[in-house]
C-alpha cells in the first residue's frame, strides 16, 4: 500500500489543500519453467482518504464509502536474457 499526496504544482498549498489517496497493488506471479518466464497479473486500486483541510476531498471520501474509485489491471511478463 502506497499513500500519495497530490498537490497542484502551479498553486501554493495554502490556496489548494492536498488530496490524499491510498494505492493498493496486489500481484499474482506464475512461473512458466518451459518458457523461462514469470507472468504477473497486477490489480491496482485507488482509495480516497478523508481530509480536514479540503472540503471537496472530504465530500468525495464520504461518497466513495470506502470503495475504490479507480481499479486497473496489468499483465506483466518477466523474461531472462
Amino acid at each position: 500500500v502506497v499513500r500519495e499526496i497530490v498537490v497542484p504544482v502551479d498553486k501554493p498549498r495554502q490556496q489548494q489543500p492536498a488530496l490524499l489517496k491510498e494505492i493498493e497493488t496486489t500481484s499474482l506471479y506464475t512461473y512458466l519453467p518451459d518458457k523461462g518466464e514469470i507472468h504477473c497479473r497486477q490489480r491496482s486500486a485507488t482509495f480516497l482518504l478523508p481530509s480536514n483541510e479540503n472540503e471537496m476531498a472530504m465530500k468525495m471520501w464520504q461518497l466513495s464509502r470506502g470503495r475504490a474509485v479507480d481499479v486497473r489491471f496489468y499483465d506483466v511478463v518477466y523474461t531472462r536474457n
